[in-house]
């Protein structure tokens, strides 16, 4: 099949063949391609099997009427823009196709020139509206943040492939980004002003895969009261973000092979394909190369998905932006809790720059929440969770001797800190813990983890 024109394409819904025959003219010369429907069900096939950017719905129609179709379609999530056509219709019918979502009305008979210029400004405010969720939607996503060779090399890789319109495979382990990397290339490629659709593929149960990226017919399955348009669809013209996309069954991958080859879909439970135009972005933290070994992933999807493979580099791997990353964080998670800024100690930054971070920076930003609803205006070191300094001992062995001198020194000074304490109250615990601002269980472990023991504080 051909690829899908950029034309927009309207559908045209009306009893009478003059009108459609008469309004398909006047649009057409105004460059928009035109589908035709004379009934309600012939409108809803043209609907399920082609991706409709106008809809001229006449109001009185011979099975029923304009208003009561369009209702039908937002239940099922697939209204489209529309203006309303009628010759019949009361003042108060008039009225409520604006108010229930209709761009405008025309009462017949109208000129070429009208209907023209109305449809041009029905499509103009819904590329404007488009553009403004985008805008938005950008407004609320995060940016990489970092400036380690490895991010800069990675960051200029993103906005090369961004220009070229090939599917791409970003890796990298769970937690470090990878849903960032897709947005920075969306956001930069041609297809910026169309949908970024994302799915978690390893969330969606097996039995609704196909249907969730497909979509379904009415019926097409027990609970399947309604049609429904897949994720596919939806990113008509833009992007389709696949995350973990090595979890997909076998069954749903060779679908997927089939929508990035033909640029068709099949609905669940139906029998016409539509046209799709979207550019794929899929992302795993598995190896998919030994999945594909295992046979537990399609080689020719892979070879179709991985175009141009990216990996995002782990925390581990770029230390060196954990303190710019961690001040970003604070600044952001101060304003989302509606609390003042709150400072960073050096000490807590060294801390966390040495921690291993298995959870990358999903880990991070859990933790720095966590800090910046309990702790004080300056955060420092006692604000940290105990269960992540109970993993300072066990450090990855690769750092171990950069740091084995800051911390014999930091351990040495926060010994010599806490025994003080306990001198100056007579070695009771509960008193020099809330003097220190942690829990009793927290000082108990650090004394016995520095070797604290009562001599050091009653000798």
């Amino acid at each position: 099949m051909s690829e899908p024109s950029a034309r927009p394409t309207a559908l045209v819904l009306d009893d009478e063949r003059n009108i459609r025959s008469a309004i398909q003219i006047a649009l057409e010369q105004e460059g928009i391609h035109v589908v035709t429907a004379h009934d309600v069900s012939a409108a809803t096939r043209i609907l399920r099997e082609r991706v409709i950017d106008l809809m001229i719905l006449d109001i009185r129609l011979g099975e029923i009427d304009g208003l009561t179709f369009f209702r039908k379609l937002q239940a099922d999530d697939t209204a489209v823009p529309t203006i309303f056509i009628s010759g019949h219709a009361t003042l108060t019918e008039a009225a409520q196709a604006v108010k229930i979502g209709g761009f405008d009305f025309l009462e017949k008979p109208f000129s070429a020139e009208k209907i023209a210029s109305v449809a041009r400004r029905c499509l103009e405010h819904s590329a404007l509206a488009q553009r403004l969720r985008a805008m938005e939607a950008r407004e609320g996503r995060r940016e990489i943040i970092g400036d380690s060779p490895t991010i800069r090399r990675l960051v200029a890789d993103a906005l090369k492939v961004a220009h070229a319109d090939v599917d791409v495979l970003v890796q990298g382990e769970t937690g470090v980004g990878k849903e960032l990397v897709a947005n920075l290339i969306h956001e930069h490629s041609s297809r910026r002003e169309g949908p970024f659709i994302k799915v978690n593929c390893s969330a969606i149960p097996e039995s609704l895969v196909e249907s969730e990226l497909f979509g379904h017919e009415r019926g097409a399955f027990t609970g399947a009261t309604t049609s429904k348009r897949g994720l596919f669809e939806l990113a008509h013209r833009g992007t389709l973000f696949l995350d973990e996309v090595g979890d997909l069954p076998l069954s749903a991958q060779a679908k997927i092979l089939r929508a990035l080859q033909q640029r068709e879909i099949q609905k669940v439970g139906g029998e016409k394909t539509i046209k799709v135009d979207v550019r794929v972005i899929s992302a795993t933290h598995k190896d998919l190369s030994r999945c594909v070994a295992e046979n537990r992933f399609r080689e020719d999807l892979f070879y179709r998905l991985n175009v141009v493979p990216l990996r995002v580099p782990s925390l581990r791997e770029r230390r060196d932006d954990i303190p710019l990353l961690v001040k970003m964080i604070v600044a952001r998670l101060c304003a989302k809790h509606n609390l003042k800024s709150k400072q960073l100690d050096e000490e807590v930054l060294l801390e966390l720059q040495h921690q291993p971070w298995p959870g990358n920076v999903r880990e991070l930003e859990n933790i720095l929440e966590r800090m910046v609803i309990m702790g004080g205006d300056i955060l420092t070191t006692f604000d940290l969770p105990e269960e992540l300094l109970a993993s300072d001992e066990t450090d990855d062995r690769a750092t171990q001797h950069d740091r084995s001198t800051l911390k014999e020194h930091r351990d040495r000074s926060e010994r010599d800190f806490i025994v003080a304490n306990l001198k100056k109250h007579g070695g009771n615990i509960s008193r020099t813990a809330l003097e220190l601002g942690v829990r009793r269980p927290y000082l108990h472990r650090r004394m016995a983890t520095l070797g604290i023991t009562k001599k050091d504080y009653f000798g």
